[in-house]
């Protein structure tokens, strides 16, 4: 997925913090409605963005996002804390275990799905983010910052 935004600000010398506006994003405000990916329609999204093109504050930048690794990463958020608890549930039932021991298999099945999530998040943390900055679309407009900052839209000049 790609998506266009302003750089605010600059984290490390890899990092950079971009703020995605709804007036900026390439495809028609038709199919934003439509398709809903991103679950902010019109709202400003910030996100931090690999920056290996050397992009300053105020520069209007093209991103890119990993969709494989986001599905992913979705799927362990929010499938995880469901199947794994059901799956211990209903293999303790196969097995014909005492409910007391399929209640307390289950519970074992939350906790492990809490660890696989807390595992997942320690490793994203420690990786490169799943956003990189493509290209350079516009050089620096300081101006522009202070307008991103603010909850006004954004008007491009």
């Amino acid at each position: 997925m790609s998506d266009r935004g302003i750089v605010t600000k600059i984290i490390t010398k890899k990092l950079a913090t971009v703020v995605m506006l709804p007036e900026k994003r390439p495809h028609s405000d038709k199919d934003c409605v439509n398709c809903g990916g991103c679950g902010k329609t019109s709202e400003k999204v910030e996100t931090t963005a690999l920056n290996l093109v050397g992009a300053k504050p105020g520069d209007i930048v093209l991103l890119e996002s990993d969709e494989g690794k986001s599905i992913w990463l979705m799927a362990v958020m929010m499938m995880g804390p469901i199947l794994i608890p059901l799956a211990f549930f209903m293999g303790a039932t196969w097995l014909g275990l005492a409910p007391i021991i399929r209640g307390i298999l289950a519970g074992l099945g939350m906790y492990t799905a809490y660890r696989i999530i807390k595992y997942y998040n320690n490793k994203m943390a420690n990786e490169d983010p799943i956003t990189r900055i493509v290209r350079i679309l516009e050089k620096s407009n300081l101006a522009q910052i202070a307008e991103v900052a603010s909850d006004k839209p954004y008007v491009e000049r």
